[in-house]
């Protein structure tokens, strides 16, 4: 019987902390051209909006220390204005930075890189406005014609009356380009007590450097103007906007445009639990801050028309107070609909739905309050305080406070760094009224299964902040924000500064993340996981290696090799599979972050794998499956996997004492392909004698001379795909 061997991975630089996950920054994490968008806001003491900032365009980062920046900008006195910032950045390890513009104006603006230097945040001030954006890679090059079909758009601003805010303009509908240069909207506008729809049409284009611009009328006449930044969409094929659309002294736009390519809807399209962060404001008609509304939590869409929306929001009034609101919506054909709240409160939005009902976004109003909110279905299955675990870097935007009333614009940005055991530090800088002040924070937080959180922290002037948390994307890597204290109100999101640490444990044959259910073989990759190189030397493995340890959910884990980066570990059998388990590594008296890992209940292969992807098979002869030794057609091979999920066992099932003898069947479906040929399967379970070492006998199907991917099925899910060759 083959045993597994398992690859070792250069090991990471050794560091005093013992770390799953991790990574550090430099100024080359920022290089090259990015989208970018940015929104700036003066503010009095009196809380009245004397001057409003709304950009999109593009940066670029010399990877090194220069900057450039270009914009289209909207102002109170003019709609679609160029503008040219330059000046120096740099990148601190921890991914926070900071880049000074020095020539086209005078701003220092505070970033936040995330998601390996595709993506960043940004906060900051000059001497008009405090602002906030962010940005994202680009496609190498850019067309008309790549811009094509219909999109989405939400966008977030104000009523304009001559060169004065007069209220608010959130708007949400449908952009259609034709690929060609013409171009058609329809954007129903919220502004408190009424709303209007925008139809007008026009022409467009889009340079090489994905920068483009619109120029629409209406049937009364007025013009819009638009300004288009490229990004990256749902897939290689799609292409994602940041926009701007203004009319001279009536409304300006910042938002998103989002493609539908292939996309067709109906109420079902919206359907189970999404994240959701909303954002509400109420406006003077002489441009006085009235009140904001801040939430995060969930949106639940049965599929039928009938919604829910549940959470804990801040206003000027009151912090960390729970909702919950209840209605329907409708989403035709063309993924524009509404949405009527009648429980909780009465309100009306427009809803857009895009991403194949993946993501939603709407705008609408209430008695008080005109909303932007956003959501996604993408979230962990299931979540506990070591889901929040390693570094995340965040900014928010909101207000200062004077009892209950807003004095002014406040932005913050920095780091967010969670243990996964409910304890979390924060630096950050905070921008408003043309200054900046930095601070640091400590405090706790937890994070309850659906998926949401709370955090208390103390920042370093003694003040107290709360914060909440909606915890998105499939491992956790996004969350977003909302904080408060009796000086601000601000919103925002974080996002996981490296790969999420949950990312860094994996089926230890196919690396697949999630993928290892109770019993089967894991890898964890980090730093200064051990102090050397070592690998078990018993048949029953040990629960120390060196000095090193790791625990899931508190119990040893077997362990068959250790190194400074990496570890190979079994999974111990009573963890209950369908749950979310809490991994920790201890290297002497180095404790790592905590880090959420889910336990399928279900096998998920993983075949093994040597060399250049050859599946680790053995033929009917005992030798190894490879190009000097195939397999004939009818034959009867081994593929050797991990990850087989539950079985019918032949014995006692001991952690990390050899598997029972006799034969020990996965209790899931099966299936094995070769080439997409069905074979016909003799045994799959486990490998008698081996320690979480699954194995499937088969058949080779009826298949041409040639090297075709095998891939093992269990319970609907599908391994890796490596290959095999077959001699006749």
């Amino acid at each position: 019987m083959n045993r597994l061997f398992f690859s070792c991975l250069v090991a990471a630089p050794l560091l005093a902390q013992t770390q799953v996950g991790g990574g550090t920054c430099s100024s080359s994490s920022l290089n090259g051209l990015y989208s970018v968008n940015i929104s700036g806001r003066q503010v009095t003491s009196a809380g009245t909006f004397t001057s409003v900032f709304q950009a999109n365009g593009l940066a670029n980062f010399d990877g090194l220390s220069k900057v450039t920046v270009t914009l289209t900008a909207d102002t109170l006195q003019s709609a679609g204005a160029p503008l040219a910032w330059s000046g120096t950045y740099s990148m601190q390890a921890n991914c926070a930075g900071v880049a000074t513009i020095t020539a086209g104006g005078s701003a220092t603006l505070n970033l936040a890189v995330y998601n390996q230097g595709n993506d960043f945040l940004m906060t900051g001030h000059d001497a008009t406005y405090s602002y906030s954006g962010g940005g994202s890679i680009q496609p190498a090059t850019c067309s008309t014609g790549m811009v094509s079909g219909p999109y989405t758009f939400t966008g977030t601003g104000f009523g304009l009356s001559g060169n004065a805010v007069n209220g608010i303009g959130d708007g949400t509908g449908l952009l259609q380009f034709d690929g060609q240069g013409k171009v058609t909207a329809s954007i129903t506008l919220a502004s408190g007590s009424s709303s209007n729809t925008v139809t007008a049409s026009g022409s467009y284009s889009v340079a090489s450097t994905c920068l483009g611009s619109a120029t629409l009328t209406d049937s009364g006449g007025t013009s819009y103007a638009m300004s288009l930044s490229v990004t990256a969409g749902n897939t290689t094929a799609d292409t994602d906007l940041s926009a701007t659309l203004a009319a001279a002294s009536k409304f300006m736009l910042l938002g998103a445009a989002h493609t539908l390519t292939g996309n067709t809807c109906g109420a079902s399209t919206l359907n189970g639990t999404y994240s959701l962060t909303i954002s509400g404001r109420a406006i003077s008609s002489g441009g006085t801050f009235l009140g904001s509304f801040q939430g995060d939590g969930t949106a639940t869409f049965d599929g039928q028309g009938k919604v829910t929306l549940t959470g804990a929001s801040n206003t000027n009034l009151a912090t960390g107070k729970q909702f919950t609101y209840s209605g329907s919506y409708s989403l035709p054909a063309s993924c524009s609909g509404t949405m009527t709240l009648a429980t909780g409160s009465s309100a009306t939005f427009n809803l857009v739905a895009w991403s194949g009902g993946k993501q939603f976004n709407i705008t609408g109003s209430d008695a008080t309050y005109v909303y932007s909110a956003s959501g996604g279905s993408a979230r962990p299955d299931a979540c506990v305080n070591a889901t929040l675990s390693g570094e995340y870097t965040y900014n928010a935007s909101g207000f200062t406070l004077a009892g209950t009333t807003q004095t002014g614009a406040a932005d913050e940005s920095g780091v967010l760094q969670f243990d996964g055991q409910g304890n979390v530090t924060a630096s950050y800088t905070t921008s408003s009224s043309g200054t900046q002040t930095a601070y640091t924070a400590t405090g706790t937080y937890t994070v309850t299964p659906d998926c949401l959180g709370s955090a208390t922290l103390t920042d370093s002037a003694g003040k107290g902040n709360a914060l909440t948390f909606s915890i998105l994307n499939i491992y956790g890597q996004g969350v977003d924000v909302i904080a408060a204290s009796s000086q601000f109100v601000r919103s925002g999101s974080a996002h996981a500064a490296f790969l999420h640490p949950t990312q860094s444990i994996g089926n230890v044959a196919s690396y697949a993340v999630n993928a290892t259910p109770p019993g089967s073989v894991f890898v964890l990759f980090g730093t200064s996981l051990a102090t050397r190189a070592a690998g078990a030397l018993s048949t029953t493995l040990p629960t120390t290696l060196l000095n090193t340890t790791v625990t899931v959910n508190g119990e040893l884990a077997p362990l068959f090799y250790v190194d400074t980066g990496q570890i190979d570990a079994q999974m111990p059998w009573d963890i209950p599979g369908g749950t979310a388990a809490t991994v920790i590594v201890k290297n002497g008296s180095s404790t790592s972050n905590a880090v959420a890992v889910y336990v399928p209940a279900t096998g998920t292969p993983g075949i093994s794998v040597y060399s250049n992807n050859r599946a680790v098979v053995v033929n009917e002869d005992g030798s190894t499956n490879s190009p000097t030794a195939a397999a004939a057609v009818g034959d009867e091979v081994v593929a050797y996997f991990t990850g087989g999920g539950p079985v019918t066992a032949a014995g006692k099932l001991v952690t990390g004492s050899p598997d029972p003898n006799g034969l020990s069947r996965v209790t899931g479906t099966s299936t094995v392909t070769v080439g997409g040929v069905a074979a016909k399967i003799d045994y799959i379970g486990l490998t008698p004698g081996s320690i979480g070492l699954y194995q499937v006998n088969f058949f080779v199907p009826q298949l041409a001379k040639g090297t075709y991917p095998v891939v093992i099925g269990i319970a609907g899910y599908t391994s890796n795909n490596p290959v095999m060759t077959i001699s006749n």
